[in-house]
């Protein structure tokens, strides 16, 4: 009976460099065979190239145009500063908008171009998930956003891109005109209303001018002088007459006559401020309450047109969201697939794979055979 050699080195013993030397042949046959393979696989007869075109562009921080360029000596926002990271995610927020992906589906006809068929139950799922693979919006650390786009078609990759930051210059200055116009709206409806009050109190102070009511102020000082002056007169002129009269000069003396006309006009006077101070004491009170409600309404009138002006410009004005940097062009290289990194990656997944499945037969080995030595 022939006795059995027991195996005098086990498996784990083997340096590295031994076992690959002894398994060298099939080793490289595996690996060529998946460099190979993964060239094949990865060349256009399998997978279509896709070329990458990008739009590079910093938000703008200015959204309201009135308080850009109209703030009336406040302090205003520079529409040429670059916006801040809550500006960037902002933008990336209305980029990944139903609005913008529905629109560039429609214009670019994506559903055809993707090859999704229109009668699948999930359509919608598929085109959505081809076009998040294909159109990729981020934030760089600089604070700029990137439109990424990939596509099979170079040009078509490019006008995608850039459609897409038009798209987004339209879309938010639209949300924010639909908030404008409302604003604008509003502001208008009061400032009208605000001319049509102040309409009725001018048309008051003309009934109050209309009956000589012009400047209760100035004007009682005036009849206060005047009445003063006419009662001077009234007196001087009653003790003249009477002096004249006590020296029996005849009435139809100059003398007499002048003293009469200028007693008679003194008399007129007085009626005649009298009259005005009936006037005055009965309508002053009501001109004082409407010129002071005139004057609080102008100058409510004036806040409303500086509102105004300001709810105009941002209801009829756009300015860009956005400070492009880089437009997008079509690309002169694909950008996927990357078939050397693929066949790399393929071989040395290869090569390891084949190390593992070799290990594993040499311990079946060695188990069948140390069975077979100890039956």
């Amino acid at each position: 009976m022939t006795e059995k050699t027991p195996i005098s080195q086990d498996f784990d013993s083997l340096s590295v460099f031994e076992f690959l030397w002894k398994w060298k042949s099939q080793i490289a046959i595996v690996c060529v065979a998946a460099a190979a393979a993964a060239a094949l696989f990865s060349s256009p007869l399998f997978i279509k190239p896709k070329y990458r075109s990008s739009v590079i562009f910093y938000p703008s921080t200015t959204n309201s145009i009135s308080k850009a360029l109209l703030n009336n000596g406040g302090v205003d926002q520079d529409p040429l500063a670059f916006g801040a990271e809550e500006h960037a995610e902002q933008l990336i927020q209305i980029l990944q908008s139903d609005v913008i992906r529905e629109e560039i589906v429609r214009k670019f006809d994506l559903m055809k171009h993707y090859d999704i068929d229109e009668n699948s139950t999930y359509r919608n799922a598929q085109l959505i998930r081809e076009y998040e693979n294909n159109i990729i919006f981020k934030r760089t650390e600089y604070m700029s956003v990137v439109i990424e786009v990939l596509d099979t078609d170079p040009k078509l990759a490019a006008e995608i891109a850039n459609e897409i930051g038009r798209l987004l210059d339209l879309t938010k200055n639209k949300i924010q005109k639909e908030k404008a116009e409302k604003s604008y709206g509003i502001v208008t409806q009061q400032y009208v209303q605000k001319q049509r009050e102040i309409e009725k109190l001018n048309d008051s102070l003309n009934f109050f001018r209309s009956l000589g009511l012009f400047d209760y102020q100035l004007q009682t000082e005036y009849m206060t002088k005047e009445l003063i002056q006419a009662t001077a007169v009234e007196s001087n002129e009653t003790a003249r007459l009477e002096v004249l009269r006590g020296s029996n000069i005849a009435e139809t003396d100059t003398a007499i006559i002048n003293s009469r006309a200028r007693l008679a006009g003194a008399r007129q006077t007085l009626k005649a401020l009298g009259f005005k101070q009936e006037q005055l004491a009965k309508y002053g009170g009501a001109f004082n309450s409407v010129r002071a409600q005139l004057d609080e309404e102008l100058v409510e009138l004036n806040r409303l047109l500086n509102l105004y002006q300001k709810a105009k410009v941002d209801a009829t004005e756009v300015l860009p969201v956005k400070f492009v940097v880089n437009f997008a062009k079509p690309a002169e290289k694909k950008a996927y697939p990357i078939r050397w990194l693929i066949v790399l990656l393929s071989t040395i997944g290869s090569f390891l794979l084949s190390i593992v499945v070799l290990v594993s037969l040499e311990n079946y080995r060695f188990l069948k055979q140390k069975q077979a030595l100890n039956a």
